[in-house]
């Protein structure tokens, strides 16, 4: 199959400041990409949560690769959580004090919005988007043929549904399914600031008639999107650690480990919103294309569509990043130290909650340089993937 006739998608899956990670494979990709004439070498570009911050950059300058992954670099490498969010103590307690009064007043005081929205305010990260993506960039970069579609994943708060923004080249045939719908929009920062609208922490944001939140919440078919658009070749960049597992253990023969503590729950239900879903997608492609290659014209969707092969390949860390993350738990501003010490993430414990809020430079560069490290060391794969 030719680069010629398979269009390459690229798929940037959510999980906060690990997000940092993807900018360094990118780094690696565009010293790579001699053969991409200097364009970002994908034509399908699709990112959830904290994965769409860096399709802005792409989108915006798909026709110049450097500028891109400066962009993405520069912008990971001085990163701090006040650029993200509102982390001033007096401005966080006082959130939490309206939360207290809506459970302790119940029904006795009537409002018609909840007294507190979110726990903190993103407006800084707005202010970052809008400089990351100009309006009207996306439109002019598929009209001068440097992308086929841009889209945006997102969770409607009014219907349940997965949604996903597509910016198109042409009227591509949008889709709907279970708790999955597709629509053409022109996307802007406030659909990238709604996929990343993390529930409780990150106030929902208005696109349309609807508020929307983060995009992994219902995201169950992460690679759908990119194939729904026409990519035959995707290559996913994700946060998932590509380590061995664990040996297998019988719990009633452990020592007892204890309550779990808040952080350690909310750990474990970010693993299970961001990174998930990706992992069983792509196992399930990995069976299809099995099938086909036995049986490349018999078999169909349930809709009577024909399956066809599609490639795929999954960039992820090769360290643990709640380890890496605990070693940066002293850069957080104190009002965050504060808020995680009191959910159990204190010592060496709440790593992997760490691992997803820690926007402080000294953590993403080094994400950065494990995710240039990680792809440096698989670089003929992916020339092959995406040029061979």
């Amino acid at each position: 199959m030719s680069s010629s006739k398979a269009r390459r998608g690229l798929l940037l899956s959510g999980g906060g400041a690990r997000a940092a990670y993807q900018a360094g494979v990118l780094k690696l990709i565009h010293e790579i990409s001699r053969e991409a004439g200097g364009k970002v070498p994908f034509e399908i570009l699709v990112g959830t949560s904290a994965g769409a911050i860096n399709i802005a950059p792409l989108a915006a300058h798909a026709g110049d690769f450097t500028a891109a992954v400066e962009v993405m670099k520069a912008r990971w490498s001085g990163i701090s959580t006040s650029q993200v969010f509102d982390a001033r103590p007096m401005n966080i307690a006082l959130n939490a004090f309206r939360w207290f009064l809506d459970l302790a007043l119940g029904g006795a005081v009537a409002t018609e919005e909840p007294r507190a929205k979110a726990l903190v305010d993103t407006k800084p990260l707005f202010g970052l988007l809008e400089q990351l993506l100009p309006p009207g960039a996306i439109a002019e970069n598929i009209r001068r043929g440097f992308l086929d579609a841009v889209a945006v994943s997102a969770t409607d708060y009014r219907t349940g549904a997965h949604t996903v923004f597509v910016e198109s080249s042409r009227d591509h045939t949008l889709w709907r399914r279970f708790s999955r719908i597709a629509r053409h929009d022109r996307i802007t920062p406030a659909h990238i600031l709604a996929s990343c609208a993390l529930p409780i922490l990150f106030p929902a944001v208005r696109v349309g008639g609807s508020y929307y939140g983060d995009g992994s919440i219902r995201n169950t078919a992460p690679l759908s999107p990119a194939i729904h658009l026409g990519a035959r070749r995707i290559l996913a960049i994700g946060g998932r650690e590509l380590l061995p597992s664990p040996p297998a253990s019988n719990p009633l023969e452990e020592e007892d480990a204890g309550y779990p503590s808040p952080a350690k729950i909310t750990g474990v239900l970010f693993d299970s919103i961001f990174l998930d879903a990706l992992e069983i997608d792509r196992e399930q492609m990995a069976r299809i294309n099995l099938l086909l290659e036995d049986h490349p014209e018999e078999i169909t969707d349930r809709h009577g569509g024909r399956l066809r092969r599609v490639d795929f390949l999954y960039l992820g860390p090769s360290q643990s990043l709640g380890r890496m993350a605990v070693r940066h738990r002293h850069e957080l501003p104190s009002s965050v130290r504060y808020m995680l010490r009191g959910l159990g993430a204190k010592g060496e414990h709440g790593g992997t909650l760490l691992s997803y809020l820690l926007f402080e430079a000294g953590f993403t560069r080094e994400l950065l340089d494990l995710g240039y490290e990680d792809a440096k060391a698989r670089s003929e794969e992916i020339q092959q993937f995406l040029w061979g």
